[in-house]
């Protein structure tokens, strides 16, 4: 039991130092680097959460439930880490020629190309290596990780902070070399037969099987989630685009308590309704009520005291944006009640409705941030994320009432 416990704990400070340094790197960013620079930095980023995606889908998401079962999992461990090699060197080159175009919205990223190489191998890398750790079990090696991680990055805003001239440029590449320490622990201990084994064509055949729905669903996932992101750097600016994403940082810490929320209550929920769809649905309205006075409360001091949460974020420049955390602020009230739709729908194991629900709010996005954009800028596209997070949970809970689930009476 008490074992139970210490592991509950490390992976609960693992969360948080990974957590805690991606917001603490974000933040220090945001004061160090100009607006349209950060904003250049966050495209940076947002995109590489696609790839994380992407890639996830066709090695990390299949090794996660497939690994249990091998009956050779050093082979089958050699071959993720050979096939997620191989996926980035593809993504590389890839991103190289893309960065030869000749078109505007790359111009800003051009000059980037060694450093952005560094650091999305550095970033996709450490992904890798930390789901796989868990997904092993070895709870306290991931811990280790990520604080040589937080080691590795704090020592690159060190360096930023109290070099003579920062640029772009030098920011991802320390950022980027500061996966080193960390990743050169997580490899020498997985070292494992890298020789290409009987069963690898087995296991590729596999991962592409499962992966291609998979990969499906994690991009349209990625688009529905930042379509109005991503349209605001595009038709707003550089600018526009890193002021959203420090807002999102801001508010992604409400992200880890809500992460863990779930993670305790739906394993009880589905626990519960394999006995009764009643106790099930009971137990996950009692547990939704419980937070719901802190979160409130929380968002209603996010809402009220906008501009000055903003200026502590990213100074002074950012004040003009203090109405974006007023609106994250409504959107967030949105995905908190739509937190046991979510939980319900995973419980009951109807997963394809998460794939239709994001094809829907895809769609309306595609259709409506033109207008949104155009009319109302920065205001338009919280109004989007927040219209597409009704839409996606109006949808969900349909589907739940068709099978006699009612959350919300």
């Amino acid at each position: 039991m008490r074992r139970l416990i210490n592991r509950k704990t490390t992976l609960l400070g693992d969360q948080a130092v990974f957590s805690g340094t991606s917001f603490l790197v974000t933040i220090v960013l945001a004061r160090l680097l100009d607006v349209q620079e950060f904003g250049t930095y966050a495209g940076i980023v947002l995109v590489l959460y696609l790839a994380v995606g992407g890639i996830g889908a066709f090695v990390m998401q299949p090794l996660q439930v497939t690994l249990p079962s091998v009956r050779r999992p050093k082979d089958y461990l050699a071959f993720s880490l050979w096939f997620q090699s191989g996926l980035i060197l593809l993504l590389a080159a890839v991103l190289s020629i893309v960065l030869m175009l000749p078109f505007q919205a790359v111009e800003p990223y051009a000059a980037l190309t060694l450093p952005l190489l560094i650091f999305s191998a550095g970033f996709l890398m450490h992904d890798y290596y930390r789901k796989r750790l868990l997904a092993e079990d070895r709870i306290e090696h991931t811990f280790a990780a990520d604080v040589l991680l937080m080691a590795g990055h704090l020592g690159a805003l060190f360096m930023l902070y109290f070099g003579a001239e920062i640029t772009l440029g030098l920011t991802v590449l320390l950022l980027g070399i500061g996966y080193a320490l960390p990743l050169s622990y997580m490899l020498m201990i997985t070292v494992t037969q890298d020789v290409p084994g009987a069963r690898w064509r087995v296991y590729f055949r596999m991962h592409i099987q499962q992966g291609k729905w998979l990969f499906y669903t994690a991009v349209v996932q990625w688009w529905a989630g930042n379509f109005f992101v991503v349209a605001s750097g595009f038709l707003l600016g550089a600018a526009a685009l890193g002021a959203l994403r420090l807002v999102q940082t801001v508010f992604g810490v409400l992200n880890i308590l809500f992460q863990t929320f779930e993670n305790y209550v739906l394993p009880q929920t589905a626990g519960k309704m394999q006995l009764s769809l009643e106790s099930g649905i009971g137990y996950l309205k009692q547990a939704s009520l419980q937070p719901l006075f802190f979160v409130a409360g929380l968002l209603a001091v996010l809402f009220l005291f906008s501009d000055t949460i903003i200026v502590l974020a990213g100074g002074e420049s950012y004040r003009e944006f203090g109405f974006l955390v007023k609106g994250m602020a409504v959107l967030y009230i949105v995905i908190f009640a739509g937190y046991p739709v979510s939980i319900a729908i995973r419980a009951l194991i109807i997963n394809k409705v998460f794939f239709e629900g994001y094809v829907l709010t895809f769609v309306f996005g595609l259709s409506s941030f033109w207008l949104l954009l155009s009319y109302f800028g920065q205001a338009g596209a919280v109004a989007g994320l927040i219209l597409s997070q009704i839409i996606l949970l109006v949808y969900w809970n349909f589907k739940l009432a068709q099978k006699n689930v009612l959350l919300w009476k």
